[in-house]
C-alpha cells in the first residue's frame, strides 16, 4: 500500500471501522486495519458495535466491517444490538461503500455467519460492496491480510468530495461507556491474548460436590505471577487446551507414527507427539475428515441400483413418479455395510453425518474404516486447538494476584472408550497444583458489569456453574461497600450435593451483604423446581425493584434456563405490571435490555 500522497485535500477521506467481537480477536484486527489505513492517506476511526447507532451508517461513505460469529452463527454480543437495530429501522445506505471481513471456524455449520449477514444486509439497504467479504477461519491473520491489502487501496481510491457528505454524527464507542459503567482497569490491552498467551500454575483444584453427587464441579485458582494481567468482575478467563495423553496415544498407536518424529505445525518445529497434544484438537472428529475418507476408501464392487418402477398387489394399482419414488408403506434402503457406500451415505445427509460425529472421535473412525494418513494429511483435515473461555468467578480486588473459575467437568463414555470436555477434563486431570503450566489471557466484557453506582440494588440468577461470576459480583460489591441491595437465585440438582459455595452464601447472609438467597432444588422433592418457577413467585417484589431501577443479570444455560427466565420476567409485567403482552415484551426485550440496558447476560 502506497503512503497516500496521492489523495486530494479536498477530499473527505474518512473511513469508519466497526468491529464485532467476543473475545477481542476483531477489536484487534479493527486497530491494525485502521493503521494501514491511515498509512494510506485516510482518516480512519475504529468503532466498537456496542454503542454505535443505525441511523449513524449512513454518515460514513466508506465503512469496513471486522467481525467474528458467536455460537450457531450469531452475532457476538456487542453487535446484537447495532444488529437488531439495522433490521428493524432499514436505513437507506446509498452511497455507502463497504467491505466485510468475518472471523470463524470451519468446524461450525455456520461458518463466518454474522459477517455474511452484515454483508448481506448491507448490500440489501443500498450499499455498494466495494470488495468481496474475506471469510477468516481460526488462523484468521492471513486471510485478514489478503482482505486488508484489497479493501484499504479501494477505499483509498474513492474520490468523495467534501461538500458532498452530511455532517458526521460521532457516537462514543461503548469502551468509554464500560468505564462509565464500573471500573475500567481490565479495559486496557494487554500483552497476553489467544495468540500470546500467559503460562502459569493452578494453586488450588478441588471439588465443590458434596459425596454422591453426579456431578463435578470444581473451583480453580491460577496464579497471575508477574504478566501484569488485570480483570474485573464479569469478565471472562481464556484457557488454552491439551488433549488427554490416552487419546493422543491411541491415535499415534492406530496409525503406526513415530511418537518422536519431527513435524512442523503452525506452532513450528516438535515431536509428533507434542503436536497432537497441543496443536490440534484430536477428541472429537472433523467433517473435512470423514469427507476425506471417500479418497481412502475403495469400493467393494460393482454398484447395482434396483429402482421400483410399478407395483400391483391386491388388485392396487401403483407406478412410480418423480414425487413418489416408493410405495407410501415402503422406507428408503438404508446405507449397504460397505465402507464406502457408508462414507457416501454421510457425505451426502448431514443430519447423519452430525449424529455420526456426536458420538465419535479420530480413533472410532479409523478403526471402523481402516484409513491411514500421514501426519501432515491429519494436520490438514484437523482443527486446530482453540481456548475455551469461562466466567471469572473471583474478584481481583479481593484476591490479589488471582484468578478463580467454577467450572463443571464434562465425562462421558461412547463405544466403550472413556471421553469427554476438552478444556474441562485437562484442568481437572493434568494439571496438579503447581504440577504443570498452563496458558491463560483475560478476555474482558463490555456489557455484563455492574452498575456504577454502588447503592444500586441487584437481581442476580445464576443456577449451577452460571453462579461463577455473581460469586465475583458479590466479593466486589463488598469490597466496595455500596447500599445496594444483592438478591441471589441459585439451584441445581440438590442441596445435599450441589450447594456450592455454601459457607461463603451464608456468611454474606449473616453479613447483611446478600439481602436475600432464593434457592430452586430440582430433585429435593416430587416436583422438579427451577429458578424460573422461583421468580414467578417472588414476582410481586421482583417488580418492585424493576421499578426502582434494580439491574437483573443471568448466567447459565442459553438453550432452556435463560428463555425461561426470559419469559418469566415477561410474565412478571404483565402481572405486576399491568401490561400487554406486547407492552411487556416490548418493556423486558427492548426498554430493560436495550435502552436502560440494565437487564445483562452472560449465556452459553
Amino acid at each position: 500500500m502506497g503512503s497516500g500522497d496521492y489523495m486530494a485535500t479536498d477530499n473527505d477521506n474518512s473511513l469508519a471501522i466497526l468491529f464485532g467481537s467476543q473475545t477481542g480477536n476483531a477489536e484487534e484486527l479493527a486497530d491494525s486495519t485502521k493503521k494501514l489505513a491511515n498509512k494510506a492517506g485516510l482518516e480512519a476511526e475504529v468503532y466498537d458495535m456496542d454503542g454505535f447507532g443505525a441511523a449513524n451508517l449512513a454518515n460514513h461513505k466508506r465503512i469496513l466491517i471486522i467481525t467474528s460469529t458467536w455460537g450457531e452463527g450469531e452475532m457476538p454480543d456487542n453487535a446484537e444490538d447495532l444488529w437488531s437495530s439495522v433490521c428493524e429501522s432499514s436505513p437507506q445506505l446509498n452511497g455507502v461503500n463497504f467491505s466485510v471481513c468475518a472471523i470463524g471456524d470451519t468446524s461450525y455449520d455456520e461458518f463466518c455467519q454474522a459477517g455474511i449477514d452484515w454483508d448481506n444486509k448491507l448490500l440489501e439497504l443500498g450499499a455498494n460492496r466495494l470488495t468481496e467479504i474475506q471469510l477468516c477461519d481460526v488462523e484468521f491473520e492471513p486471510e485478514w491480510q489478503q482482505w486488508v491489502d484489497k479493501a484499504v487501496p479501494a477505499m483509498a481510491a474513492l474520490q468523495i468530495p467534501l461538500e458532498s457528505t452530511e455532517a458526521e454524527v460521532v457516537e462514543a464507542p461503548v469502551v468509554e461507556v464500560v468505564a462509565e459503567v464500573e471500573s475500567s482497569k481490565s479495559d486496557t490491552k494487554s500483552e497476553w491474548s489467544a495468540k500470546n498467551p500467559y503460562y502459569t500454575n493452578i494453586i488450588q483444584n478441588y471439588v465443590l460436590n458434596g459425596e454422591g453427587s453426579r456431578k463435578e464441579t470444581r473451583h480453580i485458582v491460577f496464579e497471575l505471577g508477574d504478566s501484569g494481567l488485570d480483570y474485573k468482575v464479569g469478565d471472562a478467563l481464556g484457557v488454552v487446551p491439551e488433549n488427554p495423553p490416552h487419546i493422543v496415544e491411541e491415535l499415534i498407536q492406530i496409525q503406526g507414527w513415530d511418537r518422536d518424529q519431527k513435524v512442523t505445525t503452525h506452532n513450528g518445529e516438535r515431536t509428533l507427539y507434542e503436536a497432537l497434544k497441543k496443536d490440534f484438537e484430536v477428541h472429537m472428529a472433523s467433517k473435512k475428515f470423514v469427507q476425506s475418507l471417500a479418497d481412502k476408501i475403495v469400493s467393494t464392487g460393482l454398484k447395482i441400483t434396483l429402482k421400483m418402477v410399478s407395483r400391483s398387489r391386491s388388485g392396487q394399482q401403483w407406478s412410480a413418479s418423480e414425487q413418489e419414488l416408493l410405495p407410501p408403506e415402503l422406507a428408503p434402503s438404508a446405507p449397504s455395510d460397505s465402507p464406502a457406500d457408508k462414507v457416501e451415505h454421510l457425505i451426502a445427509d448431514q443430519k447423519a453425518m452430525e449424529d455420526y460425529l456426536w458420538t465419535r472421535d479420530y480413533v472410532d473412525i479409523m478403526r471402523e474404516f481402516s484409513a491411514k494418513y500421514t501426519p501432515e494429511e491429519f494436520f490438514e483435515l484437523a482443527g486446530r486447538v482453540k481456548p475455551r473461555l469461562y466466567s471469572i468467578a473471583s474478584s481481583h480486588d479481593a484476591h490479589p494476584g488471582l484468578v478463580e473459575l467454577t467450572v463443571g467437568i464434562v465425562r462421558f463414555s461412547y463405544h466403550g472408550r472413556d471421553r469427554g470436555g476438552l478444556c474441562t477434563q485437562f484442568m481437572a486431570d493434568e494439571i496438579g497444583t503447581g504440577l504443570q503450566r498452563v496458558g491463560v489471557f483475560m478476555s474482558p466484557t463490555k456489557s455484563f458489569v455492574l452498575p456504577k453506582d454502588t447503592d444500586t440494588d441487584i437481581i442476580m440468577v445464576g443456577p449451577g456453574t452460571g453462579i461463577a461470576p455473581f460469586r465475583a459480583f458479590m466479593e466486589q460489591r463488598v469490597f466496595d461497600g455500596g447500599s445496594g441491595r444483592n438478591w441471589l437465585f441459585f439451584g441445581d440438582q440438590s442441596s445435599k450435593t450441589e450447594f456450592y459455595y455454601k459457607d461463603t452464601i451464608e456468611s454474606w447472609l449473616d453479613g447483611g451483604h446478600l439481602f436475600r438467597f432464593t434457592t430452586a432444588w430440582s430433585r429435593d422433592q416430587a416436583e422438579k423446581i427451577y429458578v424460573q418457577h422461583r421468580l414467578k413467585e417472588h414476582g410481586a417484589e421482583i417488580w418492585e425493584w424493576f421499578e426502582n431501577g434494580a439491574y437483573f443479570y443471568i448466567c447459565g444455560d442459553k438453550t432452556y434456563m435463560a428463555k425461561d427466565v426470559h419469559r418469566a420476567l415477561i410474565e412478571i409485567a404483565i402481572e405486576y405490571g399491568g401490561m400487554s403482552e406486547d407492552d411487556a415484551t416490548h418493556f423486558i426485550e427492548k426498554t430493560m435490555m436495550k435502552e436502560q440496558k440494565r437487564y445483562l447476560r452472560d449465556v452459553y
